[in-house]
């Protein structure tokens, strides 16, 4: 079971090192979604290198609509 504690002015969440092995938390940085029956703590998807969205070629197309 994890606990809320305090650390300094802020409080945090000690999560027990086997629930972050089974799940995959190991040296993660973590992104937290409120919900409305919690909070889900997931590791932060980051973008692969090029997929960015400041990405110089992007993908564009034409569509061209034919009268038959």
């Amino acid at each position: 079971m994890a606990k809320i504690i305090k650390i300094g002015n802020s409080q945090g969440i000690r999560i027990p090192k086997p629930i972050i092995t089974l799940a995959n938390l190991e040296d993660q940085e973590l992104d937290f979604v409120v919900l409305d029956s919690g909070l889900l703590i997931t590791p932060e998807k980051k973008v692969r290198i090029g997929w960015d969205n400041n990405c110089e070629h992007e993908l564009t197309a034409k569509w061209e609509w034919s009268k038959s």
